[in-house]
């Protein structure tokens, strides 16, 4: 594969996955060759295969969107997030060191959040607390995990969110190094279990 196309295929990606895009926002390849300043036929092969491999849905004629989960999708991958999550949290307080589990509160820092950079710094905070395991098969499939959960924060969630941008992570983070297993546990259920899905518990 070119690697124009590849390196247009993952700037998109990216975006879809930290929820950069709006859920109505139209895509168009003339649009984003000239964003990312090469032509249409990297563009076109990178759209192409983001919808081959679900990220988006193409209307034809008109242009791409963001497929969301369904509701089916979406309980199937965050009950899959929750089980994976909690094995790496175990991980981390039986193995990592204070200066380890210190060091994600690099991710808890920016002040000002918008809505659309709430997904990307809670995407990132996760997929570093993965990588702490230094485990290449459970970095990959939370990874896999978080990647396809694609579905608009809560309002209600990010109205929380804002009025303390790092409150969860920060306490999640104290919790491990504290080595208190069952509390961790408990914020990464409740971090998993949104406001708005009444029908669903963990």
């Amino acid at each position: 594969m070119p690697s124009k196309t590849m390196e247009v295929y993952e700037k998109i990606r990216d975006d879809v996955v930290k929820l950069r895009l709006r859920t109505d926002e139209l895509l168009n390849e003339k649009d984003l060759a000239e964003q990312y300043s090469v032509s249409k036929t990297p563009v076109r092969e990178a759209l192409a295969m983001l919808v081959q491999d679900g990220y988006l849905k193409k209307i034809p004629r008109v242009g791409y969107l963001i497929r969301e989960v369904t509701d089916e999708e979406y309980y199937k991958l965050i009950y899959l997030r929750y089980t994976l999550e909690k094995g790496v949290v175990q991980w981390i307080i039986e193995r990592c060191g204070d200066d380890e589990i210190a060091s994600l509160r690099e991710y808890c820092t920016a002040a000002d959040i918008s809505y659309r950079d709430l997904a990307g710094i809670n995407y990132d905070f996760h997929m570093t607390m993965a990588r702490l395991t230094k485990n290449e098969y459970l970095i990959s499939s939370v990874q896999n995990v978080f990647d396809r959960i694609i579905r608009v924060p809560s309002v209600t969630l990010f109205q929380q969110f804002q009025e303390e941008p790092h409150g969860y992570h920060l306490q999640l983070i104290d919790a491990m190094l504290a080595r208190d297993l069952s509390t961790a546990l408990e914020l990464i259920r409740h971090e998993c279990q949104r406001d708005d899905d009444k029908d669903f518990c963990l």
